[in-house]
C-alpha cells in the first residue's frame, strides 16, 4: 500500500550513521534556541528594569497598560488580559485555562433507515 504521507523517506525511522547525524543537527538547533531564548529572556529583563526619557520604568508601563486594558470600559475589559494577570500574580494555573469542548452527541437509530427514506405515503 502506497503511503499517504507526501515525503515518506522524513516520516520513516533512519539507522546507523544517518540517524546519529540528524541527532547531532537536532541537539545543535536545539542549544542554539535555548540560548536565543536565555539572549532574548536577558534583554527583556534589562529593558523592564531601565526607565524611559521622563523617568518611568517600563515593567510599571507595561502593567500598567496591561491593567487599563483588562478594565477597559469602552471594550467591556478584556478577558485575555484579566487571564494574563491572573497568571502573573499566581491566581491561576495552566491547566485552570483550558476550556473543556462541548459536544452535543445525538443518538441516531438508523436500523430501519432505508424503511423510513423509501416508504410510500
Amino acid at each position: 500500500m502506497a503511503s499517504v504521507v507526501p515525503n515518506s523517506e522524513a516520516t520513516q525511522f533512519k539507522a546507523g550513521e544517518k540517524q546519529v547525524e540528524i541527532a547531532r543537527m537536532g541537539g545543535i538547533a536545539s542549544g542554539e534556541a535555548k540560548r536565543e531564548k536565555k539572549r532574548l529572556r536577558k534583554e527583556l529583563e534589562i529593558l523592564l528594569d531601565s526607565t524611559n526619557s521622563k523617568g518611568k520604568n517600563y515593567g510599571e508601563l507595561i502593567s500598567l497598560g496591561l491593567i487599563a486594558n483588562a478594565i477597559d470600559k469602552n471594550k467591556g475589559g478584556n478577558p485575555k488580559a484579566f487571564e494574563l494577570i491572573a497568571k502573573m500574580v499566581g491566581e491561576m494555573d495552566e491547566e485552570e485555562n483550558r476550556e473543556t469542548p462541548n459536544v452535543q452527541i445525538n443518538i441516531v437509530d438508523n436500523s430501519n433507515l432505508e424503511k423510513v427514506m423509501y416508504e410510500e405515503d
